[in-house]
Order: structure tokens, then C-alpha cells, then sequence
């Protein structure tokens, strides 16, 4: 919030101190910086899963782990794949000037709360992500780790829908 208010331009800076316009400038950005904290966290799994799926591109590497390796490894991306498109179509913590649900002010601090803890899964999953690409596929620590990345996306579903339920308690 105060990144988003700290690069208000001159003008808006002007405007916040008219009344009226001072709230509804507060809330669009909170709508802004819910969108980008969101994206924040799309962009960090987003990495973690180029990183792995580029570890996997050499051939040599790939022909040489089983089907129950690969199906470790698909599950994750798919999961990690459900993650991601969740967080992007999240609804957002706040609800629009005109919006017939309104979102309750004094509350959003629980979602921005929240919010932290999806980024810092996400950063967690993706140095684990990264890790995975230093050990050879298909060894049993290997293995450990992808379970360990399948259980973690699974943690990010559950605190989507954490994060759904706070919201629909913010709502009148």
C-alpha cells in the first residue's frame, strides 16, 4: 500500500485532499496493490516451474527418469499450474466504488495479512524449485523434494481458499 502511495502523481497527491475523492482514491489502491501483491506471487511459482521444466529439457536427463518419477514431476505442474491460474483470477480484496458487494474496510488488513504469508510460500516453493535443479533426477532425494514441492503447492491451494473465506467474511 504505501509503495503504491508513495508513486501517486502530483495530481492525484492534489486530489486526495478534496473530500470525497480522499476515500475513493484509498480504496482503488487498495484494489492496485491487491492486484499486484497477487501478481507478485504468480510471477514467483511462475518461475519455480519454468526452472524445474527447464531442468528437465535435456534429453539425457529426461530418458532417464521412470514413470512414477514423471508422474511425480506432472503432478506438481499441474498443481502448480491450478495454483497459479487461482491466484490470477483471485477475486480481488476489495470491492469497487459502484460494486454491489462492498468489502468492509476496517477488515482488509486480514487479507493484506494473508496476503504475506501466499508471497512467502511462494518465494519458499521457488528456492525449493531451484534447489531441485542442482540434484539428479530420479534419485531418491530428488524424489523427496518433488513430494515435498507437490505438498507445498497443495499448502498455496488451501490458503487460496483460506483466503476466500476471509473475503467472504469482508463482504456485508
Amino acid at each position: 500500500m504505501e509503495k503504491v502511495r508513495r508513486e501517486m502523481g502530483l495530481f492525484e497527491k492534489i486530489l486526495s485532499y478534496v473530500p470525497g475523492y480522499r476515500g475513493y482514491k484509498e480504496k482503488e489502491l487498495r484494489r492496485e496493490s491487491d492486484r499486484l501483491v497477487r501478481m507478485e506471487i504468480v510471477n514467483k511459482l511462475k518461475m519455480a516451474k519454468d526452472v524445474v521444466r527447464k531442468s528437465l529439457a535435456n534429453p539425457i536427463i529426461a530418458q532417464n527418469i521412470s514413470s512414477e518419477d514423471s508422474w511425480r514431476f506432472d503432478t506438481f505442474v499441474s498443481n502448480l499450474d491450478r495454483v497459479i491460474q487461482r491466484i490470477d483470477r483471485a477475486v480481488a480484496g476489495y470491492a469497487g466504488i459502484f460494486d454491489a458487494v462492498k468489502v468492509k474496510e476496517d477488515k482488509l488488513d486480514m487479507v493484506i495479512q494473508h496476503d504475506l504469508s501466499l508471497i512467502e510460500k511462494a518465494e519458499a516453493l521457488r528456492a525449493d524449485a531451484e534447489s531441485l535443479t542442482r540434484m539428479e533426477p530420479g534419485k531418491e532425494e530428488w524424489r523427496k523434494l518433488v513430494d515435498e514441492l507437490i505438498s507445498k503447492a497443495g499448502e498455496l491451494d488451501m490458503l487460496i481458499d483460506k483466503r476466500v473465506e476471509i473475503l467472504k467474511g469482508l463482504v456485508s
